[in-house]
C-alpha cells in the first residue's frame, strides 16, 4: 500500500517536471528566444514612454524660470530644491494640505460606509423594486454632473452649507456613490450565501451579519473603492472652487492654482506643488496595490 501511494504521488509530480521541462526547451529555441527579446524590448521602451513625463515633472520643479524658458526640456544643470520649501511657503500647503486630508477622509468614509450599506441589500434581494433602485444607482454613473450643477448650487445655499467642508463632503459622497454602489454589489453577490445563512441560525442579526462576515471579505473592492475615490476627491478642483470660496479653506488644487497668472505661469513651482501633493496618493497606492485589481476583477467583471 506505501509503495503505491508512494508510486501514485510521484506521477503527477514527474508529469509536472515534464511539462516544466518541456516549457523550458520551447523557449530556448530561436523562436522562443526571438519572442522573448522583442517582448523584453517593447516592456523596455513602454518604460521609457510611461517614465518620460516623471522626468519632464521633476526637472521643470528643480530648475529656475530664466533656465526654463531656455531650454524646456533640459535636465536641470543647477537643481533648485529650494523650490519645494519656496511652493510651500508661498501657497501655504500645509493649510491647503490639512483641509484637502479633511474633505478627502471624511468622503472616503462616507463612501465605504453608505456604498456598502446600500449594496447589500441590493445584492441579496432579487425583486422588482430591488432591481430598480440598482439601475437607479448605475444610472447615477451616466448623468453628466454638469446638468445638475446649478440646482445642487442653490439646494447647498438653502441650507447653509456653502463655504463648509460638510457640503463639499456631502456633494463628493453623492457624485460619486453611483460607482461605489456598483462595485460593491457585483463583489458582494460572489459571496456564497451560505456563510451568512449559517450566521442567522446561530442567531446573529443582519447588520452583524454584514459587519462581522460579509465586510471583513470585502477588503479586495474596498481598496479598489478607496483608491478610485481618493484620485477623484484628491484632486478635485471644480467643487471647491464652487463651494469654498474662503482662502483658508481651499483645498490643494486651488493652492496650486494660486501660482497661475493671467500673463505668467511660474511653472516651477507649480510642478514642485504637484509632486508634493501627490505623494500622498502614491503612498495609498503603493500600500493598496496588491488588492486593487484583485478587487476590479472580483467586483465590476462579475457584476
Amino acid at each position: 500500500m506505501a509503495s503505491r501511494t508512494v508510486h501514485s504521488s510521484a506521477i503527477p509530480r514527474t508529469g509536472a517536471v515534464n511539462r516544466q521541462m518541456r516549457r523550458i526547451r520551447r523557449a530556448l529555441t530561436p523562436g522562443g528566444l526571438a519572442i522573448r527579446f522583442s517582448s523584453l524590448t517593447l516592456l523596455a521602451l513602454w518604460s521609457i514612454i510611461a517614465m518620460a513625463p516623471l522626468l519632464i515633472l521633476i526637472g521643470v520643479a528643480l530648475r529656475s524660470r530664466l533656465d526654463l524658458l531656455r531650454a524646456p526640456l533640459a535636465l536641470p544643470t543647477n537643481p533648485l530644491w529650494s523650490n519645494f520649501s519656496e511652493a510651500w511657503s508661498d501657497a501655504d500647503l500645509g493649510a491647503a494640505f490639512m483641509n484637502s486630508c479633511i474633505v478627502t477622509i471624511c468622503s472616503l468614509l462616507g463612501l465605504v460606509v453608505l456604498g456598502s450599506l446600500a449594496a447589500y441589500p441590493l445584492a441579496r434581494r432579487t425583486g422588482r423594486w430591488a432591481n430598480a433602485t440598482f439601475l437607479y444607482f448605475v444610472a447615477g454613473i451616466i448623468v453628466p454632473f454638469q446638468l445638475i450643477i446649478i440646482p445642487l448650487y442653490r439646494e447647498v445655499k438653502t441650507f447653509g452649507l456653502l463655504n463648509t467642508y460638510t457640503g463639499v463632503i456631502l456633494v463628493s459622497i453623492a457624485g460619486s456613490l453611483p460607482l461605489v454602489v456598483f462595485l460593491f454589489t457585483g463583489f458582494i453577490r460572489a459571496i456564497p450565501r451560505e456563510l451568512e445563512e449559517a450566521a442567522v441560525i446561530d442567531g446573529a442579526g443582519q447588520l452583524r451579519v454584514f459587519w462581522q462576515i460579509i465586510f471583513p471579505l470585502m477588503r479586495p473592492i474596498t481598496s479598489t473603492v478607496i483608491i478610485t475615490s481618493l484620485l477623484v476627491v484628491w484632486n478635485d478642483f471644480f467643487l471647491p472652487l464652487l463651494f469654498l470660496q474662503s482662502e483658508e479653506k481651499r483645498t490643494l488644487p486651488l493652492a496650486i492654482y494660486s501660482f497661475v497668472g493671467q500673463y505668467n505661469n511660474d511653472w516651477p513651482l507649480i510642478f514642485a506643488s504637484v509632486i508634493m501633493a501627490s505623494l500622498p496618493l502614491i503612498l495609498v497606492f503603493l500600500f493598496l496595490q496588491r488588492y486593487f485589481i484583485r478587487g476590479l476583477a472580483s467586483g465590476a467583471i462579475r457584476g
